[in-house]
């Protein structure tokens, strides 16, 4: 909770302090927040600040799990590992198109 008020005042106020230091940093964020529970949920259980919860869902977009898209694992793979490939200056075998299941 301490850390959902300083995320917050980082919306709202557009400053923040670094751990340690006296001076205040001036941001101008935007924040993407990515969540796998149900917060309407976390805030009335009391785990979520709810002016938190008001000020980031601002814009929801609903997507289903990985688990419920398996046709889009080799798409995912193939990209990480072309990346990693990339930053690594390995080259990695191509992954077999193979049928996932449900």
């Amino acid at each position: 909770m301490d850390l959902q008020a300083k995320l917050l005042r980082a919306i709202q106020e557009g400053e923040f302090e670094r751990l340690g230091s006296p001076k205040t940093i001036k941001v101008d964020v935007r924040i993407l927040a990515l969540i796998s529970r149900n917060l309407k949920e976390e805030v009335l259980k009391g785990r979520f600040r709810q002016d938190l919860y008001y000020r980031i869902n601002v814009f929801p977009i609903t997507m289903p799990p990985l688990r419920e898209r398996s046709e889009d694992i080799p798409l995912l793979a193939e990209h990480f590992a072309a990346q990693f490939s990339g930053k690594c200056r390995k080259r990695l075998k191509i992954f077999r198109r193979i049928q996932w299941r449900n």
